[in-house]
This record gives C-alpha cells, structure tokens and sequence, in this order.
C-alpha cells in the first residue's frame, strides 16, 4: 500500500502541467459532459498502466530500440498539429446542441487512449522513478504485488487529477463561458495544440 500510495502522489503532481490529454479532458466537459471527459480520461490512463508496467518489468524498449523513440517523437507531432487544426476550424462553425447520444460513443476514450500512447516521456519517466525506488528499502519492487499496487498507483494517480481538472471545469462552467465563449475556448486550445507541435519539432530538429 506504501508502494501504492507514494506512486499514486508522483502520478497525480506528474500529470498536473498542461498536456493534451488534460487539455482535451477539460474541453469535453465544457462542451459535452462531465461522464464524457472521464470516459476520455479512463481511455487515456491505459498507457500508463501499460508503460508502468513495461518499465517494472525492467523492459527498456527506449534503449534497447531507440528508433522506437524516435518515431514516438515524430509520431506526437502530426496528431497534435491535426488536433489543433481541427479546433481552429471547430471555432468557426456555428454550434450546435449535443445530442445525449452522443455522449456516450467510445470514441472520446479511444481519443485519450491515443494522446497518452503517443507521449514519449511516460515510460522513461517511470524507468526514473523505479530506478530511484531502489534506493529505498521499502520501495523496492520484489513480487507480484509489489507490481500490481505500482501499476495502479501510475493509472489511478493520472486518473484522480483528470478528475479534478473536469470537476473544476464542469463547476465553473458558466463563470468560463461567462468570460470566454466557446468559440473564443476552441480556438485557445487548437493554437494550444499547435504551439506545442511546433515545440515537439523545435526540440527535434535542433
């Protein structure tokens, strides 16, 4: 519980900067639902479980392939530039009312699914955190349930702060709108989405 507890904080301050699964977590719940942006961050904490669980097991993919983080690398920018795209033309269009059926479509969570797959940094970040662990004669990972409460430490911990971002956000959804229309909100969050693909091939390129 320990090993559970302490990887559950580590996950939930490590998932508080701005990314494109909480970006995107926050913008489902402004626009469609509270349920909708939690199914979107149910889909996006599975490649925490999976990367956690890649690096307890000591499988180190990076160094052993490292063209797989390179195409990991390449591979975030053109979903980001698409995502922000997407938005900006969004935020020119009329709206119009959700349908309650839609909101319950997977693909929200298969959207979060593929922002938190393609983010190179989780399985590095985790093999780091393991790594120091060892330092630590109650942390160490020996047995299989050492394993399991790591695992769902990683998961639960992304989860609980994408609950708490969709929270505030469906709480203060009319002081939001009250100051930021929807179309103005869309358009914030596709430059957003644009900004940080031309940074992830700033930082490839030089």
């Amino acid at each position: 519980m320990l090993i559970f507890l302490i990887t559950f904080f580590i996950s939930f301050v490590g998932s508080i900067h701005p990314g494109p699964l909480n970006l995107s977590v926050i913008q489902t719940t402004l626009q469609k639902s509270l349920s909708s942006a939690l199914l979107m961050a149910l889909g996006g904490v599975i490649p925490e479980i999976i990367y956690g669980y890649l690096a307890v097991e000591g499988v180190m993919v990076f160094e052993k392939y490292p063209i797989v983080f390179q195409i990991m690398q390449w591979a975030v920018v053109p979903i980001l530039l698409f995502l922000g795209i997407q938005q900006i033309i969004a935020s020119k269009k009329p709206k119009k009312e959700i349908n309650s059926s839609d909101l319950v479509l997977p693909n929200g969570a298969i959207k979060g699914f593929f922002l938190s797959l393609f983010n190179p940094q989780l399985l590095p970040y985790w093999i780091v955190i393991l790594i120091n662990y060892q330092n630590y004669e109650f942390l160490r990972i020996r047995d299989l349930s050492d394993k399991v409460f790591f695992v769902l430490g990683t998961s639960t911990g992304a989860f609980a702060l994408n609950y708490v971002y969709a929270y505030i956000a469906h709480t203060q959804r009319e002081k939001i709108f009250k100051y930021l229309n929807q179309n103005r909100f869309e358009q914030i969050i596709g430059w957003t989405f644009v900004g940080m693909g031309l940074l992830q091939i700033v930082k490839l390129v030089f």
